[in-house]
C-alpha cells in the first residue's frame, strides 16, 4: 500500500517548481497590463520561436521561463509608455500546444499513465491541477483492478534536476477526505493494475529509459 496523502501533501507541494518550466511553440501567452487595460493581449508562440506582442513587435520566447519573459516584457515596454507613468504588467500560459486542453505540449502537460481509461498528455492550460484531477480528467481508473492504493508519482525537481517519486495511497473512498496535492507541468502519474515493490527500479526501467517519454518531457 502507498503512504499516506495526508503525510505527504505537504512534502510534494513544497517541491513545486513552475518558474523553470520553458514555453514551446504553439502556447498562448496572455500579458496583462493592471492600469493600462487596452493593452492586454493574448501571443501565440510560432514555430520560429517568436511570438508578436502589442507595440513591440516580435520577440524570442521559446525556452524562456515565464519570470524571464516578463523582465523582458516590462523593460521593452518601458520605452514605449507612452504617457504611462509606470510599467506594470503579468504574462501567463492560457493555452498550451495550441490552446486546447487536449493538446499534447512537452512544456505545460503532465502524463497519466497506467490502469487510466484515457492514458497521455493533460494540459495544463494556466490553471493548478491536483492529483486526484489528473486521475479524473484521465477517464478514471480503466477497470476495478486498477490500484489506487498504489499510486505512483514522478517529478523533477527545479534546476537540479533530480528526480523524485512517491507511492501514494490515494484510495477512492476517501477522495473528498484527502489534502490536494498540486501538480506541476511534466510530472508523471502512473496508476498500476498491481502492487510495485519498488519504486525507485520501476523509475529507472520506465521513466528516465522510457520511450517516448525523455523526448515528450526534454529536460
Amino acid at each position: 500500500m502507498g503512504d499516506s496523502i495526508v503525510d505527504l501533501a505537504p512534502e510534494i507541494n513544497a517541491s513545486l517548481d513552475r518558474a523553470n518550466v520553458a514555453l514551446a511553440v504553439g502556447d498562448t501567452i496572455q500579458v496583462t497590463f493592471p492600469f493600462k487595460n487596452e493593452w492586454t493581449h493574448e501571443a501565440r508562440v510560432r514555430p520560429d520561436g517568436s511570438a508578436s506582442f502589442l507595440l513591440i513587435d516580435d520577440v524570442k520566447v521559446v525556452g524562456l521561463s515565464l519570470a524571464d519573459l516578463d523582465a523582458r516584457l516590462t523593460a521593452l515596454y518601458a520605452k514605449k509608455r507612452e504617457g504611462v507613468e509606470h510599467i506594470e504588467l503579468t504574462v501567463g500560459v492560457v493555452g498550451a500546444g495550441g490552446g486546447s486542453t487536449t493538446s499534447a505540449n512537452p512544456g505545460f502537460s503532465i502524463y497519466v499513465i497506467g490502469d487510466v481509461t484515457n492514458p497521455g498528455p493533460i494540459v495544463l492550460a494556466g490553471r493548478a491541477l491536483t492529483l486526484l484531477e489528473a486521475i479524473g480528467a484521465a477517464g478514471g481508473p480503466l477497470k476495478p483492478t486498477a490500484n489506487l492504493r498504489n499510486i505512483i508519482l514522478v517529478r523533477r525537481l527545479g534546476q537540479s534536476g533530480e528526480i523524485r517519486s512517491w507511492r501514494l495511497d490515494a484510495d477512492v473512498d476517501r477522495w473528498g477526505s484527502l489534502p490536494p496535492i498540486f501538480l506541476q507541468p511534466r510530472d508523471i502519474v502512473f496508476v498500476p493494475s498491481t502492487a510495485i515493490d519498488d519504486v525507485d527500479i520501476w523509475v529507472d526501467q520506465y521513466v528516465r529509459r522510457m520511450i517516448p517519454f525523455p523526448y515528450l518531457l526534454r529536460y
